[in-house]
C-alpha cells in the first residue's frame, strides 16, 4: 500500500459526564470512510449525544472524540482505472485492529466515494464492501456539488461563517479538482468545481508521467508543451504547471473566466460579495499551510505554494482552517430520531420503512406568487444534483418560514406539483418532507397525480440522510431516523 502519512489519537472510554448537559446521554461510536479520486482514508469518533439544555429537547453532538485515524493511501487503481478493493480492505482491517475496534462495537458511520473514485465502473461494489453494516451506515457517491458542501462543513469554514457573521470562501483543492464555495453567515450561498488538481499530472522517481487526465493536458498544452505517459516533466514546468492553475484558478473565482471549455466540472460562481477571507482544505491545503513537505509524484507541493502566493498577490486573506486533507472525511454519521407531526400523508399503497434517503432541501417563502417560487426552488435545487447521484432514491425537504394559511400552502402544492410534471420518472422524490404541520394538506392534493408520503414537523439540513418508519398503531405519525453527516469542530 502506498502510504502518505500516519496519526493516531489514543481515545478514552465511555460514560463521563458532560458540563451542562441534561438529561440522559449516551456515545455513539462512529467511523467515517472516504474514498477519493487521490487519497482514502478512515476516521474512527466517539460522540456524546444528548441534550444541551432543559429548554432543547432535540439531542445533538455535545462532544466529539477522535478516537484514531488511519494512514493515508493513495486510492489505488488498476491498470483499467477501476478502484481495487484489496488494498483498501487492509487499511480498514487494519485501522480497526490498530483502534482496538470490532465491528460490533461501531454504532454508525459513512462511507463517502468523491472525485474520480465515483465515476469508476465499480464504485457501487466498493460501497458493497461494507454492506453487512448497511442499516447502520451511509453509503453513498458524492459528484462535485456535495463534496463542496462536505468540504466547507469539514473544513470548519460554515462553523467560523456562522459564528462570525463573515462571508468566507472555502476552497477545496483535491487530486482531481478544486471545490469552491461562498459562505455567508453560515450559509452555503454558492458552489462550483474545476478541473484543476495535483494528480492531473503525476510523475514516478525519475520524473516520467504515469498518470495525465484530461484536464493536465489542457494545462500542457496552455503552457506550448505536448506531453503523454512516460514523457518527462522538469522541475522548471511543474513550477509553471503550478502557476499557471493557481492563476486559472484565481480567474475563475474573480471573474468566472473560462479560458477552456470543459475547465468547469459545474457552473460557474458568477458574481462575488464582498469576501472576508479564505480557508483551504483538500489535499493541497497541507502544503498551502506549510504543514507537509514532502513529495507524493504529483504536483502538490508546487500547487500549494501557487495558490499562497496568488491568492496574497490578489489580497484575499487567508484564514486558517480546522482540517485540511480530512476535510471531506466524514467523523460519522450521528442518529437521531424525531417523530413526524399528526398530519401526515401516507399512500396505501406505499410499503414503509425505507432506509437510507439522502436529503435535498428547497428553500421556500410564502411570499406571492408561491406557485412560482415553489416550482423554481424546486427545480433549483434538483436541477443543481450531481449526475452521481441522479437515479438514487432521495427525499425532497422544503424549509419554510412559520405557517401562514392554507391558501398559501394550497399553493405551495400546486407549485410543487407544476416542478414534478418536469421531471423524469427517476429523478422525483421518493418521500416530500415538511418543517410545517401541512404534511396532509399538501398529500391530499398531490395524492391524485403522485404516489409519495408527506411528513412533516421534521427538521432537516443538506447534509441529512433519512429513515421513514412504519405507522406507529392508534396514532397518527411516525418515527424518522435521521442520519447527519457529523464534522469536527
Amino acid at each position: 500500500m502506498a502510504i502518505i502519512r500516519h496519526e493516531h489519537h489514543g481515545h478514552g472510554g465511555h460514560g463521563h459526564d458532560h458540563e451542562g448537559a441534561v438529561g440522559p446521554h449516551t456515545h455513539l461510536t462512529s467511523v467515517g470512510i472516504d474514498i477519493g479520486s487521490s487519497t482514502s482514508h478512515l476516521m474512527f469518533s466517539r460522540l456524546l449525544i444528548g441534550y444541551p439544555s432543559v429548554l432543547q429537547r432535540k439531542p445533538i453532538v455535545l462532544e466529539r472524540h477522535v478516537i484514531a485515524r488511519s494512514p493515508i493511501l493513495l486510492t489505488p487503481f488498476s491498470g483499467d482505472w477501476n478502484i481495487e478493493a484489496g488494498p483498501l480492505k487492509e487499511l480498514v482491517d487494519a485501522t480497526f485492529d490498530e483502534a482496538g475496534l470490532t465491528r460490533e462495537d461501531i454504532d454508525s458511520g459513512a462511507v463517502i466515494i468523491t472525485g474520480e473514485a465515483a465515476r469508476r465502473d465499480n464504485a457501487q461494489k466498493i460501497a458493497e464492501l461494507f454492506s453487512d453494516e448497511a442499516g447502520r451506515f451511509v453509503c453513498a457517491t458524492a459528484g462535485p456539488t456535495l463534496e463542496t458542501v462536505m468540504a466547507a462543513h469539514g473544513s470548519g469554514a460554515v462553523l467560523q461563517s456562522r459564528e462570525q457573521g463573515l462571508v468566507l470562501l472555502n476552497i477545496d483543492v483535491g487530486g482531481g479538482t478544486t471545490k469552491i464555495s461562498v459562505i455567508d453567515n453560515g450559509k452555503i450561498r454558492a458552489t462550483t468545481a474545476l478541473n484543476i488538481g495535483a494528480r492531473l499530472v503525476a510523475q514516478d522517481g525519475a520524473g516520467a508521467i504515469v498518470r495525465l487526465e484530461n484536464g493536465g493536458r489542457r494545462f500542457f498544452s496552455d503552457l506550448g508543451q505536448k506531453l503523454e505517459i512516460g514523457g518527462t516533466v522538469s522541475q522548471d514546468l511543474r513550477v509553471r504547471l503550478g502557476d499557471r492553475m493557481a492563476q486559472v484558478l484565481f480567474d475563475a473565482v474573480t471573474t468566472s473566466a473560462m479560458p477552456w471549455e470543459d475547465l468547469y466540472v459545474s457552473a460557474p460562481l458568477g458574481e462575488l460579495p464582498a469576501i472576508d477571507g479564505i480557508l483551504f482544505s483538500g489535499g493541497v491545503s497541507e502544503y498551502i499551510y506549510a504543514r507537509e513537505s514532502g513529495a507524493f509524484g504529483d504536483l502538490g507541493p508546487y500547487l500549494g505554494r501557487a495558490i499562497r502566493a496568488e491568492a496574497e498577490k490578489r489580497g484575499f486573506r487567508i484564514l486558517d482552517a480546522g482540517e485540511g486533507i480530512r476535510a471531506t472525511v466524514i467523523g460519522a454519521s450521528q442518529y437521531t430520531v424525531q417523530l413526524s407531526g399528526e398530519t401526515i400523508f401516507i399512500p396505501a399503497s406505499l410499503i414503509l420503512p425505507v432506509r437510507n434517503l439522502r436529503v435535498f432541501v428547497a428553500e421556500v417563502e410564502w411570499d406571492p406568487p408561491v406557485i412560482e417560487r415553489t416550482a423554481g426552488a424546486v427545480k433549483k435545487i434538483l436541477g443543481e444534483r450531481d449526475p452521481e447521484v441522479r437515479g438514487s432514491p432521495f427525499a425532497l425537504a422544503f424549509s419554510t418560514p412559520p405557517f401562514a394559511g392554507y391558501g398559501a400552502v394550497q399553493d405551495m402544492a400546486k407549485g410543487i406539483d407544476r416542478a414534478l410534471e418536469t421531471l423524469p420518472a427517476d429523478d422525483r422524490p421518493l418521500a416530500l418532507v415538511f418543517t410545517q404541520n401541512v404534511g396532509q394538506v399538501v398529500g391530499s392534493i398531490l395524492s391524485a397525480k403522485w404516489n409519495m408520503p408527506c411528513i412533516d414537523e421534521v427538521s432537516l439540513s443538506e447534509l441529512d440522510f433519512i429513515d421513514i418508519g412504519e405507522v406507529v398503531p392508534g396514532e397518527g405519525f411516525v418515527p424518522v431516523v435521521i442520519k447527519s453527516l457529523a464534522f469536527g469542530v
